[in-house]
């Protein structure tokens, strides 16, 4: 979707998106078949719209038009609604097989485009997961990374609490509305996520119940978000490795905290492991994968000196690219690129590691 929607259209997606029958899905194909006028899908015959849509997506259209959009509730919880394609809507999330069309959000929205890992795992911890991520994620929000997680019990909860004890800043993702904090005992968390600049985002529309199905969606989303994602604990059916399958199959990089092999709490991290996840024992083992930074929020600010390295910038910004995929991102000739590219080493505002180039520094915003 590149169209810029009107007001109008935006209201549609939402009184559409109040169903429950209406996913991700179908608002795409709501999209695709009316781009010039969204707003026609609720004056189309439903003889009509039986040729593009069948089943629970067709019914809950028709059962959405009967119905009214309340913009109160978004008013009450000072929730602000996101579109896919709008400028403030995640990068990385924009590129996975099927991104949520609309977010809503309460908090800082500015995070969804912040550099940002994922911290999942078991709902029934032990002492050794919370032990590791005392010494993980300090020095994660150190280099001014983002955490992403859940908000469920066990390793989400305690993930999201470190990050806001160290000053740091959290985005938490939900599988019901996000005025239905879920679970309840979360509820003083999210609070405090929120009065520290934190962010609680969900693609389901305010009061959607904690519905069991909503979950695995939910965690599209926290794989999607961030630059790689890292399983503390996990037994051999745990949901956490489902994520740790979404972030693989969307190219991000997947870490896991190696545990005892006698504990049943550490069978699917020791499994990723074989599998080729990257052992983490420390915040390091993270950053230097990614080629980030310690000292990330130190870093001098780079401003482009005309249009074509401010696409250059632009596509490194978020991480590290060989010079094929620079060309590719921003649509310049390779060879164009390259020679660009040795011009920006010698003058230190790119670094090269490993045939990729990363920005040396914070891009200056407009």
């Amino acid at each position: 979707m590149k169209k810029v929607l009107s007001q109008d259209e935006k209201e549609t997606l939402l009184l559409l998106g109040q169903s429950p029958k209406v996913g991700a899905k179908t608002l795409k194909k709501v999209l695709h078949h009316y781009k010039n006028d969204l707003t026609k899908v609720l004056s189309e015959s439903e003889s009509n719209l039986s040729k593009i849509f069948t089943g629970a997506p067709l019914e809950g259209i028709i059962e959405s038009r009967r119905q009214k959009f309340d913009k109160n509730i978004f008013a009450k919880h000072n929730i602000k609604t996101i579109f896919y394609g709008e400028k403030e809507y995640s990068k990385l999330l924009s590129q996975i097989y099927d991104p949520p069309i609309i977010l809503y959000c309460r908090g800082n929205t500015d995070l969804l485009c912040a550099i940002s890992i994922s911290i999942v795992g078991s709902r029934k911890h032990t002492s050794y997961a919370k032990s590791a991520l005392e010494k993980i994620i300090p020095e994660l929000v150190n280099a001014r990374i983002a955490i992403i997680s859940g908000m469920a019990l066990g390793v989400d909860g305690i993930a999201h609490y470190l990050t806001v004890e160290n000053s740091g800043k959290t985005i938490g993702v939900l599988g019901c509305g996000v005025d239905e904090i879920y679970p309840t005992s979360n509820r003083v968390l999210a609070e405090r996520i929120l009065a520290q600049s934190g962010l609680i985002i969900s693609e389901f529309p305010p009061g959607t119940p904690p519905l069991k199905q909503n979950f695995p969606l939910r965690n599209r989303i926290i794989a999607g978000l961030s630059s790689g994602t890292l399983v503390v604990e996990a037994r051999h059916d745990s949901g956490s490795l489902i994520t740790a399958g979404l972030a693989n199959e969307y190219c991000r990089e997947v870490f896991a905290v190696p545990g005892n092999i006698d504990s049943f709490a550490s069978e699917g991290t020791n499994e990723l492991i074989k599998q080729g996840a990257k052992i983490t024992t420390a915040a390091s083992d993270i950053l230097s994968e990614l080629n980030i930074d310690f000292d990330i929020g130190k870093s001098t600010i780079i401003e482009p000196e005309n249009d074509d390295e401010a696409k250059i910038f632009k596509s490194i910004e978020i991480e590290a690219l060989p010079v094929d995929k620079i060309s590719k991102i921003t649509k310049l000739d390779i060879v164009a690129v390259n020679s660009m590219m040795s011009l920006l080493e010698i003058s230190a505002k790119v670094e090269k590691i490993n045939n990729s180039f990363k920005l040396k520094g914070k891009l200056k915003k407009n």
